[in-house]
């Protein structure tokens, strides 16, 4: 696997962006930046990033329309910059696929310390094919955040235990995947759980379902183990 660290810097003032790459690359990240949204999408589709800062201010359209195309498109944090405050211009922003918000001017001590966190979590956060990726769940109707660990149902946060959002995370994390109930055990339970599989994770799948009211994203897949399904994808 590359451990190579590669952050996209997109921003229209070149000082804030030389700025922001020299303070990466003394921490032995490799950081690159553009001064346009075209060239930033350009960058997007031929390279491979970690993490990508955006301003989105640099052209209020483009700049959200930018972020919800590489929510789309990648799966990697991204540290949202707006020379606008306030919070339903954050809360635009996190809706549209944002991962962290700064507003501008900026601390650039604090941005490298945000950089860093989103770049170790979405190290942390291995696939279970292997790969890296970094993943905030956010479907039309639910958000799963795994940092702090809370979850938005429509419109309501869910009490849930930890298994009960481990279990979930998992699952939403790789949506349209079939989980067998091995990689459950092992992702959830771990290795040491000594209790009853057979019984653990269809107690926990059903208790789940119900904190999700009629729990139908979570589809059980015969003798194998479970799959979950975007929640706006279920026929009514």
């Amino acid at each position: 696997m590359d451990t190579e660290q590669r952050v996209l810097i997109i921003d229209g003032d070149l000082e804030n962006c030389k700025a922001i790459k020299y303070a990466l690359t003394e921490y032995g990240i490799s950081a690159y930046y553009t001064l346009s949204v075209v060239e930033g999408i350009e960058r997007l589709m031929r390279h491979g990033f970690q993490l990508v800062i955006l301003d989105i201010s640099l052209s209020e359209t483009d700049g959200l329309d930018l972020l919800r195309f590489m929510r789309q498109m990648k799966d990697m944090p991204i540290l949202v910059l707006s020379s606008q405050g306030g919070i339903e211009h954050k809360e635009r922003a996190f809706r549209l696929g944002a991962d962290d918000f700064m507003e501008k001017p900026l601390e650039l001590r604090e941005c490298l310390l945000r950089a860093q966190a989103l770049l170790r979590r979405y190290n942390a956060a291995a696939a279970l094919t292997g790969q890296r990726c970094y993943t905030i769940v956010n479907f039309e109707n639910m958000v799963i955040d795994p940092h702090t660990r809370r979850v938005r149902y429509n419109g309501r946060e869910l009490e849930l235990t930890r298994r009960e959002f481990d279990l979930l995370y998992l699952l939403a994390s790789h949506v349209g995947r079939v989980l067998t109930h091995e990689q459950l055990r092992y992702h959830v339970w771990g290795d040491d759980f000594m209790g009853d599989e057979n019984n653990a994770i269809p107690i926990s799948v059903s208790r789940l379902r119900q904190k999700l009211e009629d729990g139908r994203c979570i589809e059980s897949v015969r003798g194998i183990g479970y799959r979950f399904i975007d929640p706006k994808h279920k026929k009514e």
